[in-house]
């Protein structure tokens, strides 16, 4: 395994490698996005364990959808049950993924908690049992401003948790070690990672904004002109979970990723 340090430019590759690989299979990659949404969906209707499931399944989504991008790139059939990577890692690798999905729950309550200091808890029981926001929380600002402190306390554990599971899959770490060396390798490269997220997040807001009002300049209803844009969207969107791997490859490299059980 090495841990390398890049350049800024290596930000906007890893996005570039999003989209050439939905390129490649971007129906597999559509089904593989629905299936994972569909099961969530589900067993979040589920009571009690849906208030959690959704943030505990996170780790091996992200498993899941690194796997789906190097088998992309390795011109291999892609299947929905790629989502199954982590737990088809091996008895130690699934008892560490476990303890991720668990970490990671515990961490974004514990962020939604910075911002309830702020709104209330408005937002945290909008996330978790989907109640509307008092019209105060709106009206004083406060709710933004809880959004604002909860985006900025998730910063530092989505770099912890970023290579966390190709580190305990791929790698045989242990969770902590995992999380430590993901938060080093991404502040180390911080300057490519701020070029990563401001890209995405440009496209995810300048493309099917643009979409609908070109359409709505040339008489399309608001709701065609919204139909219009969502299949940009969801084209954004899983060429941004398939740009994940490229990070990885790119600090980590591939050495001992090739022993991944299919």
């Amino acid at each position: 395994m090495q841990l390398r340090t890049v350049s800024a430019r290596e930000g906007l590759l890893w996005v570039q490698s999003g989209f050439r690989r939905l390129a490649l299979q971007p129906w597999a990659a559509l089904l593989m996005i629905v299936a994972y949404i569909v099961v969530t969906g589900f067993v979040s209707a589920l009571p009690i364990i849906g208030l959690v499931f959704p943030l505990f399944v996170v780790q091996f989504g992200t498993l899941g959808f690194m796997q789906a991008s190097r088998q992309i790139a390795q011109k291999q059939p892609l299947w929905p049950t790629v989502l199954l990577t982590g737990f088809r890692s091996g008895p130690q690798a699934l008892r560490s993924m476990v303890m991720l999905g668990v970490l990671y729950t515990l961490a974004v309550i514990l962020v939604l908690g910075v911002g309830s200091l702020f709104d209330g808890g408005a937002m945290l029981r909008l996330l978790l049992l989907g109640d509307k926001p008092p019209a105060s929380a709106i009206a004083d600002g406060s709710l933004r401003l809880g959004a604002i402190a909860a985006t900025l306390a998730y910063i530092p554990v989505s770099l912890a948790f970023w290579l966390a599971p190709p580190l305990v899959a791929w790698h045989a770490m242990p969770p902590v070690k995992a999380l430590f060396f993901s938060f080093v390798l991404c502040v180390r490269n911080i300057k490519a990672f701020a070029l990563y997220a401001v890209q995405w997040l440009l496209l995810f807001l300048s493309l099917p904004t643009l979409i609908m009002l070109v359409a709505s300049l040339l008489g399309a209803s608001e709701t065609l002109a919204a139909m219009l844009s969502m299949p940009v969207a969801i084209a954004i969107f899983l060429a941004y979970i398939l740009s994940f791997y490229a990070s990885y490859e790119s600090l980590v490299g591939e050495t001992q990723a090739s022993a991944i059980t299919q």
